[in-house]
C-alpha cells in the first residue's frame, strides 16, 4: 500500500521484476543503467562500460575501418562511390562518376552517328543532285556535226559526271559510228577518231575528236579507193571521173592483200611497202606538202619516185631520210619556182646535195 503523498515507484525501460535469477528478475547486464535522452554522437558498435559480456563476445575489429571491405568496396555490396573515392583516377576521367563516363560515350557514339548521317547526305546530295551533265561541248570535229558525236558517244544530260569513264567513252564512240557507217552507208563516220574526254565540275562535259584526212587515193580492180596516211579506206567509187576532182595524191605500185574495204586498212603484201606507204604519207603530212604531190610510185622501195602538181619530177632513192628528202624537195622546188624553171627532174637521193636536170626541149 501506498501511503498518502507517496508516489509509485519509477520504472524504467528494461526493468522487470519476478525474474528468476535476481530479485528483478533481470542480469545485470540487461539493467538501464542510464537515464534521460540517448548519448549524442555515440558509436554504435562501442559497447557500453558495464556491458563487458558483450565486448568479450564480439570480434576486437568491429571498430576497424582499415580491412578490405572498407577500401574496395563496390557497388554490389552497397557502397556508393563518390567524388573523393575517384581522386586515385588519373587522366580524362580522374573525378568522374562511372554514370557521367557512360553518358558522354553515348553523347559521343550519338554525334559520331550524325556526323556520318550528314555526310552520307551530303554526298548523295552531290551525286544524284549536283554532279549531273548539264553541257556537252565538242571540239575537233568538221566534217561530221557536234550532234553526232554527242549521239554517238552515248553520253546524255542527265547521266552522272562522276561516273562517266574515257575508255568505255571510246570504245562506245568508236563501235558506234563504224556499226552506223555501215548500216546507213554515211562513210563519214569512219573518219571520226576519238581524242580525250574533259570533264569540268559540276556539269560540263567536253568531246575532243579529229577526222582522219583523206590524202591518197588507188585504184584496184577498177574501184577508187581513197585513203588516209594510215591506209584506212575511207570511201570507194567506181567514178574515174573523180581522179581529176579530188586533188588527192594517187598512189602506183602497191601490192594488195586484203582490206580493200570502206572502213579497214589496206593490207599489203610486201612489210617493206607497209612501212614505205606510212612514213611517206606522215611525214608529207608532217610538213604539209600533200598538196604539192601529184603522183607517188612505190612499186620498188629501192627506188621512189614522185611527181609534183607543178611538172617536177622527184627521185628519191631508198625510203630512207625520208623526212630530209622530202624538206630538200620543198626547198630545191620554191627555188626553181624563183628562177621561173618548169619542168624536169630533182633528184634528193643525197638530201644534202640535191640536183635538178631541166625538161629536155621538144
Amino acid at each position: 500500500m501506498q501511503g498518502p503523498g507517496q508516489q509509485p515507484p519509477r520504472r524504467r525501460a528494461g526493468d522487470s521484476s519476478g525474474m528468476p535469477g535476481s530479485p528483478d528478475g533481470l542480469k545485470d547486464w540487461q539493467k538501464n543503467t542510464w537515464f534521460g535522452p540517448a548519448p549524442a554522437n555515440s558509436n554504435p558498435f562501442e559497447e557500453p562500460d558495464d556491458a563487458p559480456e558483450l565486448l568479450e563476445q564480439r570480434s576486437r575489429n568491429v571498430s576497424d575501418h582499415t580491412g578490405e571491405f572498407w577500401s574496395d568496396a563496390t557497388q554490389s555490396t552497397g557502397y556508393q562511390y563518390t567524388r573523393n573515392d575517384l581522386k586515385k583516377a588519373s587522366g580524362k576521367d580522374a573525378g568522374r562518376m562511372p554514370g557521367e563516363k557512360r553518358r558522354e560515350h553515348v553523347i559521343s557514339l550519338r554525334a559520331v552517328l550524325i556526323l556520318a548521317g550528314l555526310l552520307v547526305a551530303a554526298v548523295m546530295i552531290m551525286y544524284f543532285g549536283v554532279f549531273r551533265v548539264r553541257e556537252i561541248r565538242v571540239v575537233g570535229n568538221s566534217a561530221i556535226s557536234a550532234a553526232d558525236v554527242i549521239r554517238l558517244s552515248g553520253i546524255r544530260k542527265g547521266d552522272s559526271i562522276l561516273r562517266l569513264s574515257e575508255e568505255e567513252t571510246e570504245r562506245h564512240l568508236i563501235a558506234a559510228a563504224s556499226s552506223e557507217a555501215e548500216a546507213k552507208g554515211n562513210y563519214n563516220f569512219y573518219r571520226l577518231q576519238f581524242r580525250y574526254l574533259e570533264k569540268e565540275m559540276p556539269g560540263t562535259v567536253t568531246i575532243a575528236v579529229r577526222e582522219r584526212e583523206a590524202c591518197c587515193f588507188l585504184t584496184w580492180c577498177g574501184i577508187l579507193y581513197v585513203m588516209d596516211k594510215t591506209g584506212m579506206v575511207l570511201y570507194e567509187t567506181e567514178d574515174a571521173s573523180m581522179r581529176d576532182r579530188m586533188q588527192l595524191v594517187e598512189v602506183k605500185g602497191l601490192d594488195i592483200r586484203a582490206g580493200a574495204h570502206v572502213g579497214q586498212t589496206m593490207v599489203l603484201s610486201s612489210a617493206a611497202q607497209e612501212l614505205v606507204f606510212r612514213d611517206l604519207f606522215m611525214e608529207m603530212k608532217v610538213l604539209g606538202c600533200t598538196d604539192q604531190i601529184r603522183e607517188v610510185d612505190l612499186s620498188n622501195p629501192s627506188s621512189l619516185l614522185m611527181s609534183t602538181w607543178d611538172g617536177y619530177t622527184v627521185s628519191m632513192g631508198n625510203s630512207e631520210s625520208i623526212h630530209a628528202k622530202l624538206r630538200s624537195l620543198l626547198l630545191v622546188r620554191q627555188k626553181l619556182i624563183e628562177m621561173e624553171q618548169t619542168g624536169g627532174t630533182i633528184s634528193v637521193s643525197n638530201p644534202g646535195t640535191p640536183s635538178y636536170s631541166p625538161a629536155a626541149v621538144p
